[in-house]
């Protein structure tokens, strides 16, 4: 590499890091629905506005040792992190595409890798993807018909089939909880822009994504039979006091499956499920509802059911959420900067 490409990487690097220095801005505030151009940065802890110099990418994190110069609150390394997975991403974008001129795939780039940085930080935030990110990858992929492209030459009918194959997949997926809405919208916006590239990033996605799963399950297990069971016997006080009070119940015969969920910290029954039919009476709604949320106070993110037959609560199975998005935003990186050598690799080997 010469001395004009090192200097051109240097820029490119230090221009990527700047860039996620206000995507850290947008994941902050957006959420809170704050405005991310008039509002000064500033300590969240004190107040004080942040000066010139306690701004630079990587660097002020390194220098004022992860503190507040004013206030010495701790600030989230995560700042730092984002600055410098933004920067990568930008020159691993520039190394493929802008030393052999494919300036329209780097233009692409440029834009759809901070997005997907800004959708997976809020969804490990937030457990959610925002619509606005799904629908901006979206755009950028129906644009992407219009363009002739260096590399990625696919064609607009390959979009649409990968568009319609991977939301059936997803569709299923939603349906029998593996993923979220979210999820969907995401991987239908990302089809519109790779084409059948998308599948490498699928595969790449769902294979992290259950990795990670797998171990998050078995390091949550502990934690999550004692949140069952602690839910457990609050539904089983409330169902006494029901058969006592003969207010609303299960009769012989019957059974039904009592669906809540924790968000944000907020635990709450999701009524609209309830088995009407299968109950003698109508149960004390209100008071189960506050009962779990007066004593389950520590879990952030979850999903409970609980089986009740007959007289009898016979169990409560709880369960934390997990994300999806961020490993989903690592494929659909990947299969944009070397999908197309995967896809080839994988034809290479099918046809020997």
């Amino acid at each position: 590499m010469t001395l004009p490409e090192i200097v051109i990487c240097v820029f490119v690097f230090i221009f990527g890091s700047v860039i996620g220095s206000f995507l850290n801005v947008v994941i902050l505030r957006t959420p809170l629905k704050q405005s991310i151009i008039t509002e000064p940065s500033h300590c969240f802890s004190c107040g004080n506005r942040l000066k010139w110099y306690d701004m630079f990418p990587i660097f002020s994190w390194l220098i004022l040792r992860g503190r507040c110069r004013f206030c010495q609150a701790k600030i989230s390394p995560r700042y730092m992190i984002v600055e410098a997975v933004t920067a990568v991403l930008y020159l691993l974008a520039y190394l493929r595409f802008g030393t052999i001129g494919a300036w329209l795939e780097f233009g692409i780039a440029a834009v759809l890798f901070p997005i997907l940085v800004v959708l997976s930080c809020i969804d490990i935030d937030h457990f959610e993807i925002p619509y606005w990110c799904s629908l901006t990858i979206a755009v950028i992929g129906i644009v992407s018909f219009f363009l002739p492209y260096t590399i990625h030459n696919i064609v607009w009918y390959e979009r649409l089939i990968a568009l319609g194959v991977v939301g059936v997949m997803f569709v299923l997926l939603v349906l029998v909880g593996g993923m979220g809405g979210g999820d969907l919208q995401l991987m239908a916006g990302a089809s519109l822009v790779l084409g059948y590239k998308v599948f490498p990033g699928l595969f790449i996605g769902i294979v992290l994504g259950a990795i990670y799963g797998i171990s998050k399950k078995i390091r949550d297990r502990k934690d999550e039979k004692a949140i069952s069971a602690k839910i457990e016997q609050l539904v089983k006080d409330w169902y006494q006091d029901q058969l006592d009070r003969d207010i609303g119940y299960i009769p012989e015969g019957h059974e039904d499956i009592i669906v809540g969920g924790i968000s944000d910290g907020e635990p709450d029954i999701e009524w609209e499920f309830l088995d009407e039919a299968a109950w003698k009476g109508i149960p004390d709604k209100s008071a189960l509802s506050k009962v779990i949320r007066e004593n389950i106070t520590d879990e952030r993110e979850g999903a409970f059911r609980i089986y009740i037959k007959e007289d009898l609560v016979e169990r409560v199975k709880y369960s934390r959420r997990m994300v999806f998005g961020p490993f989903l935003s690592i494929g659909i990186a990947s299969a944009w900067l070397v999908g197309d050598i995967a896809l080839g690799w994988y034809i290479s080997l099918i046809t020997l």
